[in-house]
């Protein structure tokens, strides 16, 4: 029998069922985040802002109580060059753009620019800025990748890494941590293209990039965001209209999740959608079936034809997370007038914007049973605390949970009778059971758990 796996502070989710010994009369599925509102949260509005692309990376700093958007803009002046600018919320819905002084843009330095069109000429995008507070280099507090078609036919152009003490004021790599032409007979690593991401994985301590290779997205690690192993594929498309634009991953309980924009290269769709992808080790990635996680815009909607990922994780706020996109009413290539004369061309020069999606904390994917009721067993688990907390939603129902030993045995005074019933809609409700408050006389114990779920739905549990 293999050995129990830790039940933590971490939650279990149902991303997969991994965890799950037996299901009987229990439906699976994946929810989609819903729009804040049919409008962005952040447009480029200002004079410096008018880059059709767009790329962003939103988190929430918890020490200055500020959420954080870095984000693409540029192609004000001849030559289209990028620059990278900050702006700030404190409620991630409603922003501005602080005066930085730092850069100078149509002749003024009251603007927002980090990174201004003289670097690289304007050359470079970054599609994630996340900040690091486990490093304890103040100077690396904050991290950033992203990509330069400086010297796009030379060494110089791919994929750099920037670091800063502030978010402000960024020190970049001399030379691409990963080439678009590597060099040969040297350690060059690629080739790689554009359409990348960074995550910050906490639960081994490491950095992993994820990257374009053709057809194929690739994955590289860090140790210390310095040197890197070779990119290798980890997801590859599946027939040759489909395109794996771009990927990010983030650690959700105790395991990982992933958010990719998904490429419809069909002659008549040209559209980009976002899937949610999982993964148990960081390694290996799978796909997860069904609707998309943020749907495409309606008819007459600013995000119409493409959903694009930001670069950082969802944020939590509350009992809900914070999921940021970029959309545009677009398609990403004109629709060919063989295929339908009919079809105006869509190519709306307005560059694209920022849109934010909510979930349920926890809440990418869950079990339920209606009326009929139904019971879900774990595989074998070891209790690293007292009190068991499940996300449900049960309000016009109950789940009930019973312990069992290694043999399947109901554990006394931790059966299906004896728990005192949960009737309620919560992230965090405790299970008690009559004669015991939670699980302290089964902490380090090998036991399975049994949730019994009547017209009820179960997000994910843990123990603290």
């Amino acid at each position: 029998m293999a050995d129990p796996r830790r039940l933590t502070a971490a939650p279990r989710l149902f991303a997969d069922f991994r965890d799950v010994e037996r299901r009987e009369n229990i439906t699976p599925q994946y929810h989609q985040a819903q729009k804040h509102s049919s409008h962005p949260v952040l447009r480029q509005e200002a004079p410096w802002e008018k880059h059709p692309g767009m790329t962003a990376s939103v988190i929430y700093d918890d020490e200055e109580h500020l959420f954080k958007a870095w984000y693409m803009a540029g192609f004000y002046a001849p030559g289209k060059a990028h620059v990278q600018c900050l702006a700030l919320s404190e409620d991630g819905i409603h922003w501005w753009r602080p005066a930085l002084g730092l850069h100078e843009a149509l002749g003024s330095k009251e603007n927002n620019i980090v990174i201004p069109a003289s670097h690289h000429e304007g050359q470079d995008h970054f599609e994630t800025v996340l900040r690091d507070p486990a490093d304890p280099d103040p100077a690396r507090r904050y991290k950033a990748i992203g990509w330069s078609s400086y010297d796009w036919d030379g060494p110089m152009s791919g994929i750099y890494t920037a670091t800063s003490t502030d978010g402000l004021e960024w020190r970049h790599t001399p030379e691409p941590v990963f080439h678009f032409h590597p060099r040969p007979g040297t350690a060059d690593l690629g080739p790689v293209g554009d359409a990348q991401s960074m995550m910050v994985d906490t639960l081994r301590g490491r950095y992993a990039a994820f990257l374009r290779g053709g057809a194929s997205r690739l994955l590289s690690w860090s140790e210390d965001f310095v040197h890197w192993t070779p990119p290798r594929p980890f997801l590859t498309a599946l027939h040759d209209e489909e395109g794996l634009y771009n990927n990010t991953g983030f650690v959700c309980g105790d395991q990982y999740l992933g958010i990719l924009t998904h490429f419809d290269k069909g002659p008549l769709a040209q559209t980009q959608a976002l899937r949610l992808l999982s993964s148990r080790d960081g390694e290996s990635w799978a796909r997860i079936p069904g609707e998309p996680l943020v749907p495409l815009g309606q008819i007459g909607e600013w995000d119409r034809f493409q959903l694009l990922l930001t670069g950082a994780p969802p944020i939590r706020v509350g009992d809900r997370l914070f999921i940021y996109y970029r959309g545009t009413a677009r398609r990403h290539n004109k629709v060919p007038a063989e295929y339908d004369p009919r079809i105006v061309p869509d190519q709306d020069p307005r560059s694209m914007a920022i849109g934010l999606a909510i979930l349920r904390v926890d809440g990418f994917a869950s079990v339920s049973a209606s009326y009929e009721r139904g019971q879900l067993t774990t595989r074998l688990l070891q209790a690293g605390g007292e009190e068991l907390l499940l996300n449900l939603k049960a309000d016009y129902g109950q789940v009930l949970v019973e312990c069992l030993d290694e043999e399947n045995r109901v554990v006394p005074g931790f059966g299906r009778e004896d728990c005192v019933p949960l009737q309620v809609d919560a992230v965090s409700a405790p299970v008690r059971w009559q004669s015991q408050p939670n699980l302290g006389p089964l902490r380090e114990r090998p036991l399975k758990l049994r949730f019994h779920l009547h017209n009820a739905r179960l997000y994910s549990y843990r123990c603290v």
